[in-house]
C-alpha cells in the first residue's frame, strides 16, 4: 500500500460508518487523491499534471494559499459534514478549490449562523461526470 492510501485508509478508520457513508457519497476518495498530490507538488508542477491544467493564472497567489488550507483541511476529513466545516478559506477559496478539482459551482446557501460567522452549505458538479457533490465553509 502506498502513502497515499495508507493516509486515506487511517483517515476512514477514524470514522463512523455514517460519516464515511457522507464522504464516499461526495466523491472523498478522489478529492482526497487530489488534495494530496496538491500539497505534495508545487502549484506549477501540480498544473502541468492535471488534465484540464489547473491552477491556471486565474489563481491569484491568495487563491492557491486558500487551496493549500482547504487541501490539508480535505486530508483531515473536514469540509463534507456540517459539524467539520472548511475554515478560513472564505467563499471564493472554497470555490477555486472545488475548480481545481474540476467541479463547478452549482449553488450555495447558508446553512446557520453563530457567533464566529456563517456556515454555508455550497453545491458543486463535476464538469465531466456531473456528479454532485455537497461541503460546509465557515465564512
Amino acid at each position: 500500500m502506498n502513502q497515499l492510501q495508507e493516509k486515506l485508509q487511517e483517515l476512514l478508520n477514524t470514522m463512523s460508518g455514517e460519516d464515511t457513508a457522507i464522504l464516499t457519497e461526495n466523491r472523498f476518495p478522489y478529492i482526497f487523491t487530489k488534495a494530496f498530490y496538491f500539497t505534495q507538488d508545487n502549484p506549477e508542477l501540480y498544473s502541468q499534471k492535471d488534465a484540464f491544467g489547473l491552477p491556471d493564472e486565474s489563481y491569484s497567489s491568495q487563491d492557491l494559499k486558500n487551496i493549500t488550507i482547504g487541501c490539508k483541511q480535505i486530508l483531515e476529513g473536514k469540509g463534507f459534514r456540517k459539524e467539520f466545516p472548511f475554515e478560513n478559506i472564505g467563499i471564493r477559496g472554497c470555490h477555486k478549490l472545488f475548480e481545481l478539482f474540476h467541479f463547478k459551482f452549482v449553488n450555495q446557501r447558508t446553512y446557520s449562523s453563530n457567533r464566529d460567522g456563517f456556515k454555508d452549505v455550497m453545491t458543486f458538479e463535476h464538469v465531466v461526470d456531473k456528479s454532485a457533490i455537497k461541503c460546509y465553509n465557515l465564512v
